[in-house]
């Protein structure tokens, strides 16, 4: 039974898709109301399609949905994610990192499946159809493919984080250059200002103390030797002592 199921993975999960005719309004409506992250998908592909596969696919959607062809507005948008599907799909390393993603896929459907049926088993219930496994398939690769998707978008956030955080550091480094160019240039335009005060002031003639002058400290006009000492008399009065 197990690889019975496993022999339906390896097939084309949407070969009953492609023996009908693909119709444009379920393309369109389709195409521009889902959200793809496997190229297969849109195609609808399975891992093992061939270059002949997917060329076949893409013609098809081409002759469906090419805006030359169809004349509904949602044909270019849902044109353009076919023809990114194409192109991704024939690049052979971008392909192979879809095709392990699947096969990822299908082995924790096997895995998970397998574990089900065990506990069925045990609880005496039958176990899961064969016919569900390529269902549970889809709905792996659609669990893998979102979580990846998410990391990707963490990723990039993080990654433009960084960026604004080295964009501000080099604008504040910039404005401190600037800042530091600027504070040069104006003290060198201010230095000849500075140097003629600085002259005005060593070559100021007036006298300390006067009112000419910058009220300043008015130096003594005789020797401390000469001037009378101030003594307090026993009445509390000052007297003039003079020394000789």
């Amino acid at each position: 039974m197990q690889q019975q199921e496993i022999n339906h993975a390896l097939k084309n999960p949407f070969q009953p898709i492609l023996k009908k005719v693909l119709k444009v309004d379920e393309e369109l409506e389709r195409l521009s109301s889902e959200t793809f992250y496997n190229p297969f998908d849109v195609l609808y592909l399975g891992m093992e399609a061939t270059d002949e596969d997917i060329k076949k696919m893409f013609n098809s959607f081409s002759k469906l949905l090419h805006p030359d062809k169809c004349q509904d507005p949602r044909a270019k948008d849902c044109w353009q994610i076919v023809d990114q599907a194409y192109k991704t799909l024939m690049e052979p390393e971008k392909r192979k990192v879809y095709i392990r993603i699947m096969r990822e896929a299908r082995e924790k459907t096997e895995f998970e499946r397998l574990r089900e049926n065990k506990r069925r088993e045990k609880t005496g219930v039958a176990p899961l159809p064969p016919d569900t496994f390529e269902s549970d398939f889809q709905k792996q690769c659609k669990n893998l493919f979102s979580e990846i998707e998410d990391r990707k978008q963490h990723l990039t956030r993080l990654e433009q984080s960084q960026k604004r955080y080295k964009l501000d550091e080099y604008e504040r480094r910039k404005m401190l250059e600037q800042y530091k160019v600027l504070t040069e240039e104006e003290w060198e335009k201010t230095r000849d200002e500075r140097v003629n005060k600085w002259r005005e002031f060593n070559n100021k003639k007036t006298a300390i103390g006067t009112k000419q002058s910058n009220k300043g400290i008015r130096p003594p006009t005789e020797n401390i030797e000469s001037r009378p000492l101030e003594v307090i008399t026993k009445r509390g009065d000052f007297k003039n002592i003079k020394l000789d």
